[in-house]
């Protein structure tokens, strides 16, 4: 028999929402949105957190992978997101030793012209639209061969297996296997599609494959294949002048096969990205990307009139004084003086020095690929520090909104329309930051972390105290290089530091949360306080306009995304598994993750919205998320819909 929805509450099993259950409370988080005032939720996402698909993990995942796109309907049917922040998708810095070419697992490491091949989705290699040019049972045995435990497989990535310790994982036996019989078939009309993407390829692409081939050549000589200052003459200075353009033609000559190889992986990265962009923005979903501060070392290495020898940029940072107060990053400096060619002028195309070309052709591709972008460690870009092998340092201090007014004018010309400056979001937190900040509070969003709530991080003191507009910043609980929520939440110290900043913000909200439910109510005072502590933490960020969250959090993970200044081998793993939905609602019944319909309840008190109706309807979905029973919507419509 059917059961009358109304009576659900009668059962003691009422876990994940029922189908009709999800119209019924979708509708009361719609009204909660608008009530409070919410214009952008985002989630941060980096390719390796991502599901797969079950008989498709072959050690990484990305946002183009088979499982991605049901997976964000998830996370907007839980979240109501509406932009997804990506963190760098770029390919990965490699360092060989002449013995092993291992791949520097940090996205920060990573390129910004070109997309990671690392992310290229090997199951749709499968399909017709790809020229089959991969068997869905060799796809199917690079799942089932994991020669390690997949239980944790589920959780972490795994560089190693996917790309070798001598780029020689699956992912690129399985690309230079799709390459060969691309080839052998020329399937149409993706070998028309090649071709035009060829044909269209930017010089900085066509070098880094260049390189790509010439530090291969390397390391099967026995030699470093990624420390291009102890190349050959005519291999180190390549792209420069010193090297006619016909030495310069025969050596690329000699290297084609190699470098059609990475040529066609990487039209097959950007053929993938933008379908898997066009089908997030035809669901009303923005992509951003994140913009690296630092050039990679193939840029570096094609572009060497424009970098400083011996010169590096970092931070004036007193804490650090073993490197003569410098946050030492070791990343080669730009020669800001090749910025424009007559410094007396605004920045405009016919204006532009070297570096200058070299920054506006950074910024034009990357908003090509994106949506809107977030720019790492901006404050870089106003008021540059570098330091010198001699660990002396000094600020560059003529540079102004000059690189800024760069960026407007590529990303522009990037999406042939003026962009909002709502679609960027400048990185300014950390020494150093205050002219970046002058120039640029009010009109581009500022991102923020209340991790740091205690230091005016927090969006009461953001808007009352440090004259920001709502809107105008972005802020979360936590992002990638902080301590996960759950590992907040139990730091004693951290809660205190927080508990008067959540008291004032949240007002009335600070009292309403808890549920209503004996699973919460008989557990320790020491668990629900901590429970409580995350929600308050979430709910904080959903009392301004723009809010992001981490998928760590999301999902009550304790597991860190990265441990910022260490070496670690748990950095850039952690991994959602291809059963989310089952892994979020049971974690919600347990006190973790992020319970959305308790959180809108507490915003809402919280800003004096006395909405009764919708106040007890979120009320009532957050205790039935808290609550045990089936943990996904078919098994919870099977037990209350069908008995």
């Amino acid at each position: 028999m059917k059961i009358n929805l109304q009576n659900l509450n009668n059962f003691s099993f009422k876990r994940a929402f029922t189908t009709q259950e999800k119209e019924k409370y979708s509708k009361a988080i719609e009204k909660a949105r608008q009530e409070l005032g919410l214009v952008e939720t985002s989630a941060q996402i980096f390719d390796f957190n991502s599901p797969t698909n079950k008989g498709e993990n072959y050690g990484l995942s990305s946002i183009n992978s088979s499982a991605f796109i049901p997976f964000v309907d998830f996370l907007k049917e839980n979240s109501s997101i509406t932009k997804i922040q990506m963190g760098p998708q770029g390919n990965l810095d490699y360092k060989s030793n002449g013995i092993t070419f291992k791949p520097v697992t940090s996205p920060y490491s990573g390129t910004t012209f070109t997309l990671g091949i690392q992310g290229i989705a090997l199951e749709k290699l499968t399909t017709k639209e790809y020229g089959n040019l991969l068997d869905k049972n060799y796809i199917k045995s690079l799942d089932e061969n994991y020669p390690q435990s997949k239980t944790v497989r589920e959780y972490k990535s795994d560089y190693n297996y996917a790309l070798g310790e001598n780029k020689n994982g699956v992912m690129f036996q399985a690309l230079k296997k799709a390459y060969n019989n691309f080839i052998k078939n020329n399937p149409q009309p993706l070998k028309s599609q090649y071709e035009e993407f060829k044909k269209n390829t930017t010089p900085e692409i066509k070098k880094e494959t260049v390189y790509n081939a010439i530090s291969d050549e390397y390391h099967s000589k026995g030699k470093s294949g990624d420390d291009w200052r102890n190349w050959d003459y005519t291999d180190r200075y390549l792209f420069s002048d010193k090297i006619s353009k016909n030495i310069r033609q025969k050596r690329i000559n000699e290297l084609k096969e190699n470098i059609d190889f990475y040529l066609f992986s990487q039209f097959l990265a950007q053929k993938q990205h933008f379908e898997t962009k066009e089908e997030l923005n035809n669901k009303g979903i923005k992509l951003n990307g994140d913009c690296l501060i630092c050039f990679s070392t193939p840029e570096i290495w094609s572009n060497p009139n424009c970098f400083l020898d011996g010169y590096y940029i970092g931070v004036e940072d007193g804490n650090c004084p073993e490197t003569n107060n410098i946050q030492a990053w070791w990343a080669p400096a730009l020669d800001y003086s090749k910025l424009l060619i007559d410094n007396s002028q605004e920045p405009n195309k016919s204006n532009l020095g070297e570096v200058g070309k070299l920054l506006y052709e950074k910024f034009k591709t990357f908003m090509q690929y994106y949506d809107g972008m977030r720019l790492d460690a901006f404050w870089q870009y106003v008021s540059p520090f570098i330091y010198n092998d001699n660990l002396e340092g000094q600020y560059i201090n003529d540079i102004g909104d000059k690189i800024i007014k760069i960026i407007q004018m590529a990303a522009n010309d990037a999406q042939n329309k003026e962009v909002d400056p709502d679609n960027f979001v400048l990185e300014l937190i950390g020494y150093g930051t205050d002219r970046a900040k002058s120039l640029t509070k009010n009109i581009y969003p500022h991102i923020y972390s209340t991790a740091y709530a205690e230091y005016d991080e927090n969006p009461r003191d953001l808007i009352n105290n440090k004259n920001y507009q709502d809107g105008k910043f972005v802020i979360g609980a936590m992002s990638h290089d902080n301590d996960t929520l759950v590992n907040m939440s139990r730091n004693t110290e951290r809660r205190e530091a927080h508990a008067n900043i959540l008291k004032t913000t949240l007002n009335q909200g600070i009292n309403n949360l808890g549920y209503n439910v004996a699973k919460y109510q008989n557990q320790p005072q020491k668990d629900k306080t901590e429970e409580d502590f995350r929600t308050a933490k979430i709910a904080e960020i959903f009392t301004t306009k723009k809010q992001y969250f981490t998928l760590t959090d999301l999902f009550g993970m304790e597991e860190r995304i990265n441990l910022t200044g260490k070496v670690n081998d748990d950095n850039w793993r952690v991994k959602i598994p291809s059963d989310y939905e089952r892994f979020y609602h049971s974690q919600l019944s347990k006190g973790y993750g992020i319970n959305f319909p308790k959180v809108y309840q507490t915003a809402l008190l919280a800003k004096g919205i006395n909405d009764k109706p919708t106040i007890d309807l979120l009320s009532e979905a957050a205790d039935i998320l808290r609550s045990d029973g089936p943990m996904t919507t078919k098994e919870a419509d099977r037990l209350y819909l069908e008995i």
